[in-house]
């Protein structure tokens, strides 16, 4: 499959992802550093100029169906303007390879805090079955 193919189909993948309210910032990240080779600080970037149109999109949908609480926006719009900030202004200071390693770490903090959730609400779930 060709690089140009591959990207398009990533790129869609994650897109649909996005869509439907997953995290997926950080599979594009993984993507394009460990599939495309791009280094870490460009491929944030990326990631992040990606989601302007495909939230753009899935923001259309969900102001449609009236799905927008508008004030919770103007709120953490507020607080992830200074964030995104302040996150870049330590991204653009920072060596290639502890950003990489801040960011696996948060991946994996991420997802092992996701599989602990879906375990004790299973087990949860058994218990409740079992009376």
């Amino acid at each position: 499959m060709s690089g140009i193919l591959l990207d398009i189909l990533a790129g869609t993948a994650v897109a649909v992802l996005s869509g439907m309210g997953v995290g997926s910032g950080g599979l594009l990240v993984v993507y394009l550093t460990l599939a495309a080779g791009m280094q870490q600080a460009p491929a944030q970037a990326l990631n992040l100029f990606f989601f302007l149109f495909a939230a753009g999109a899935s923001t259309a949908v969900n102001i449609r169906r009236r799905n927008i609480a508008w004030g919770c926006v103007l709120l953490l719009g507020i607080g992830g303007a200074i964030g995104a900030a302040a996150g870049a202004a330590v991204a653009s200071v920072t060596k290639p390879r502890i950003l990489r390693m801040l960011f696996g770490a948060m991946l994996t903090f991420t997802g092992a805090r996701g599989l602990v959730g879906t375990v004790k609400d299973g087990i949860k779930r058994m218990r409740a079955g079992s009376r």
